[in-house]
């Protein structure tokens, strides 16, 4: 599909969150900048955001400010809070697509009760539940945040859960409409896909974990007290800006390494073998699918949304979170198998994800976009 079909010719759609012209950047700051960009090659359109740094920006730029900036064939603007609803106005969008959660886009729903227009929210994570089990966040902008979520769920046309645990996990805190929520992937960079593999390097298998954020803390935990006393010898790449005292282990060998841009990531990716996501919440896993289309072999727990792509012995392994021993039967499993065997999980785990090309995961959203502005 080329285009947006038509009753379409004139459908307006503009995007809004947080665009983050970082090259670093968290899964829903890739989203929504990878959204944008694949619909910007389709047809110009604007991403609204606001001044989100309040030690950076002052109070008149938060209420009143305007800022312009082109990137490809979008325009970026960043609001004050007073200048949103008169640049809608301005704009006169028919689907607004929040593609992050941000307390600012209360907004459009109030814009949504007078003018007609309809609202894709893609919820990356319940944010109530990271709040209250995952995160030390304040109170105040707990409850904040809690009613904001519950306006998106509540009243968007369509609500997009990156899988099946984010949206069953939704439905223990929020009410909403069956037929208003479906589930799509997210994206891989291009750049994973085309870096050749490296393989038969070395007899000493080589993984690689992230951690970014607390919401991390678990698969750390779990890598940490799981491996510490295994008798294997495997090179374990922690990839994190967090300080985190590697424990000793006289056949493991934990090395840090420094977040990557996403070419020197996929460079870095060329002779690693495994991948681990060993959280025990992670709604997708983009650097999961990002591995994978670069050939390394996924174990992660079930508890990770992209677990559904995985059959187990065949394009990688799963477990579940709570019996964490099984990572190093998996992980010793992956060692003593013949090299092939390795190569051909290596190839089938390239294979199951290379259809979640950021083009392809945006065709996705065509279809959303045509039935809600019917």
């Amino acid at each position: 599909m080329d285009h947006l079909n038509k009753k379409e010719n004139n459908l307006k759609i503009i995007y809004s969150g947080r665009y983050s012209v970082n090259e670093i950047l968290s899964g829903p700051e890739l989203t929504a900048r990878r959204i944008f960009e694949q619909h910007c090659l389709r047809e110009p359109s604007v991403f609204i955001q606001y001044f989100f740094d309040g030690r950076k920006f002052g109070l008149m730029k938060k209420l009143f400010g305007r800022d312009e900036e082109l990137h490809e064939r979008g325009r970026v603007l960043t609001l004050g809070i007073f200048r949103i609803i008169p640049e809608l106005r301005k704009l006169k969008p028919d689907i607004i697509h929040l593609v992050t959660f941000e307390r600012f886009a209360v907004i459009f729903y109030l814009y949504s009760l007078i003018f007609k227009v309809q609202i894709v929210f893609n919820s990356h994570g319940v944010i109530q539940y990271e709040n209250k089990v995952l995160k030390d966040t304040p109170m105040l902008y707990s409850l904040k945040d809690k009613f904001c979520e519950r306006i998106f769920i509540k009243h968007s046309d369509k609500i997009v859960f990156p899988s099946v645990n984010t949206l069953n996990i939704a439905g223990k805190y929020y009410i909403f409409e069956e037929e208003t929520a479906v589930i799509l992937p997210n994206g891989i960079d291009d750049v994973f896909f085309s870096e050749k593999k490296i393989t038969g390097t070395s007899n000493r298998p080589m993984a690689v974990i992230h951690h970014r954020n607390e919401l991390n803390n678990s698969g750390m935990k779990l890598l940490f007290d799981t491996l510490t006393t295994a008798d294997l010898p495997i090179d374990v790449y922690v990839v994190t800006n967090s300080l985190h005292k590697l424990p000793e282990n006289n056949k493991i060998n934990f090395i840090n390494v420094n977040p990557m841009m996403t070419s020197e990531l996929a460079e870095f990716y060329r002779d690693k073998d495994i991948f681990l996501s060993l959280n025990g919440y992670d709604t997708f896993s983009i650097s999961t699918a990002e591995a994978m289309a670069s050939g390394l072999i996924p174990v992660i727990t079930t508890e990770t949304g992209v677990s559904r792509y995985i059959e187990n012995g065949v394009n990688g392994f799963t477990f579940d979170h709570h019996f964490k021993h099984d990572l190093v039967k998996i992980l010793s499993d992956i060692f003593n198998m013949p090299a092939d065997k390795r190569a051909l999980i290596s190839i089938s785990a390239q294979d199951i994800v290379k259809y979640l090309t950021w083009h392809s995961v945006y065709e996705m959203y065509v279809p959303i976009y045509n039935g809600i502005a019917e």
